[in-house]
């Protein structure tokens, strides 16, 4: 039962494509660490094969904006706002 659960779990987040924005934020996090997400970044969400990060600061913008190429899952783009 239970890994019939976490097995149709795991296929929404694939099919909505959740997973890429999980993948994103565990990547920010071992980078910048979770206070700095949970203080600098407002919303991740996916649009069109597209990361876009929302950011609080410009600073908090352009510390990720150099990490920015580490960020990206394959075949998407990452948009910082």
């Amino acid at each position: 039962m239970q890994t019939t659960i976490k097995k149709i779990v795991d296929e929404f987040f694939k099919e909505t494509k959740l997973d890429q924005i999980k993948e994103t934020e565990e990547k920010l996090i071992k980078q910048f660490g979770k206070e700095f997400l949970d203080k600098n970044i407002k919303e991740i969400t996916l649009k069109n094969n597209k990361v876009i990060i929302q950011t609080n600061t410009i600073e908090a913008k352009t510390e990720v904006n150099l990490f920015k190429k580490g960020l990206t899952p394959q075949n998407t783009t990452t948009i910082i706002l």
